[in-house]
């Protein structure tokens, strides 16, 4: 039969055979109406072409799902070349995809609540937008060029090689994030760079190269988020700025460092947005020198009082959940979703060097990465390293290649 069918149990000597394309639209939808994670409608979608046909390839009533952790998939210790592994927190379940665009030495690649990665090889440096679930790949234009019009007068309008001007091909991209969906509307891609003539670079869907904010010269970013119609971005020194796009784009300074906890320094800040707040998160890390790696033990959320330029100190997250890692920070409200504790941080580890990546396989060493990942409750202060999390043996794998990354799944 083409058709998938049910063959139901004999019922007065004879057997009926119920073909699943014959369900009624109707029954149909309120099946699908009933159902909250998006795993579950991908299964449903697939019991049969007709329904696969009759059901909208992206479920509108379904809320805003829980992201997925990104990491290469293990077989006995060894790095798979093929497939990642995505673990799902709706259902505490590893699920396998097939992923290579994102394996490999030179590659990289940051998370977004937005469906799509930001994967880049190093080599270029080339940056594009990968969908994971339909492995749709949408190529950006390569950060070797841009549009020359800050550095020389004759040369506006023109395109010419990073490289050919010696400080700019020192440049190294630590962070790459994407604001919006490229399926559903316009999108901005901003990079944080170091070691060239600016920190922060953007990209905007319908340019034809990158543009950069030449006033951000020996400045040092960490994050950026996009809040109420701006872009905020947050330096090494905890100060925050406005981010101004446009042809000659600037940053303007709107708050000064929140305080730091007790006589620690944070190591990592992020910016998130958080029920219309702006939140600023210090990640405060000990450094272990014997594996060369960095161990989370406690985070501090603070508010910013935007018409005082100033912050306070925030004890309890209520409901809301925040993401923070190699991706795009976020929150989303645990009151949807019992697998979820509220007033947390879900943190994934920052792997700061990815430059030296490679190199980590061809060293024999005691280095660890990608290992500091766990759970922050802001309630009582404990660090949790969920068991379930789908991670190798430290003695068999040290640096977990590429690093795990926090990404909401949409077709």
């Amino acid at each position: 039969m083409s058709e998938s069918c049910l063959l139901l149990p004999p019922t007065m000597n004879q057997s009926t055979v119920w073909c699943w394309s014959n369900l009624p639209n109707e029954l149909l939808d309120l099946i699908s109406q009933n159902l909250t994670n998006y795993v579950d409608y991908v299964r449903l979608r697939a019991v049969c072409p007709t329904w696969r046909s009759n059901l909208p390839k992206k479920p509108n009533h379904l809320v805003t799902q829980l992201p997925w952790l990104l990491l290469p998939h293990y077989d006995n210790n060894t790095i798979c070349e093929t497939h990642c592994s995505f673990f799902n927190l709706a259902d505490n379940k590893t699920y396998r995809l097939e992923l290579p665009e994102v394996l490999g030495d030179g590659m990289i690649c940051w998370g977004s609540p937005h469906g799509w990665l930001v994967i880049m090889k190093q080599e270029g440096p080339l940056l594009s937008l990968l969908n994971p679930l339909t492995r749709e790949e949408i190529q950006l234009p390569s950060l070797f060029f841009f549009p020359e019009t800050s550095l020389r007068e004759d040369l506006a309008g023109v395109v010419i090689p990073w490289d050919s001007i010696g400080y700019l091909g020192k440049s190294k991209i630590v962070k790459a994030l994407l604001f919006g969906n490229p399926c559903e509307s316009d999108y901005v891609v901003i990079v944080i760079m170091t070691g060239g003539p600016c920190s922060l670079a953007f990209f905007q869907v319908g340019a034809v190269a990158w543009t950069l904010f030449m006033d951000t010269y020996k400045m040092c970013f960490l994050d950026v988020v996009f809040f109420k119609g701006q872009f905020y971005a947050v330096d090494y020194a905890a100060h925050v700025y406005i981010c101004h796009l446009g042809a000659s784009p600037t940053v303007v300074k709107v708050a000064d460092p929140a305080e730091t906890y007790v006589d620690a320094e944070p190591e990592t800040k992020y910016l998130v947005e958080s029920v219309n707040e702006l939140l600023l998160v210090y990640r405060y890390e000990v450094h272990n020198w014997a594996t060369i790696s960095d161990s989370t033990y406690y985070f501090t959320v603070h508010k910013l009082q935007l018409s005082e330029s100033r912050w306070s100190l925030v004890d309890d997250l209520k409901e809301q959940v925040l993401f923070l890692g190699r991706n795009c920070s976020f929150s989303l409200s645990a009151g949807s979703y019992p697998c979820c504790r509220g007033n947390s941080v879900y943190y994934t580890d920052e792997h700061r060097d990815p430059i030296d990546i490679p190199s980590l396989f061809k060293v024999s060493c005691n280095c660890l990465r990608g290992y500091d990942l766990g759970v922050f409750s802001l309630y009582d202060g404990d660090v949790e390293r969920p068991p379930s999390y789908p991670l190798p043996s430290p003695c068999s794998i040290k640096c977990i290649v590429p690093p795990p990354v926090w990404v909401t799944l949409a077709p």
